[in-house]
């Protein structure tokens, strides 16, 4: 569950920073990368809250001991 919670982060870092440019450069208008932020986010918060549920859900498979 950790390593999913900082894939989450780490993604949702680097989407701030992608859009970040994106207006910084001229690409977007800044009215606009608030919102497009927010839907990214939310995207990678959804994807990493169904991650946690399938790993939740799927049994853990132990190694045999030799």
């Amino acid at each position: 569950m950790k390593n999913i919670a900082i894939i989450t982060v780490v993604l949702s870092v680097l989407a701030a920073g992608v859009i970040g440019l994106m207006v910084l450069f001229g690409f977007m208008p800044t009215d606009g990368a608030v919102s497009v932020l927010l839907k990214v986010v939310g995207g990678f918060v959804i994807l990493g809250a169904c991650a946690a549920a399938v790993s939740a859900l799927m049994p853990a498979q132990k190694k045999p001991q030799d």
